[in-house]
């Protein structure tokens, strides 16, 4: 299974707790929407590669 973590802020530590738990066993990337010019198109096919996105605000 591969997971998708989409950023809308920067990971407070509890969050990177959360992630490393979710993550356990499964392949996973994440996205950062905190940029200046974030990627959609990028964002798009990455969400289309994965089974799983969670999102982050």
């Amino acid at each position: 299974m591969k997971i998708l973590y989409v950023y809308r802020s920067e990971a407070t530590e509890e969050v990177k707790k959360l992630v490393t738990i979710l993550s356990e066993g499964r392949e996973a990337e994440s996205f950062n929407l905190n940029t200046d010019n974030p990627d959609y198109d990028k964002l798009v096919d990455m969400m289309e590669a994965a089974d799983q996105t969670i999102t982050w605000w």
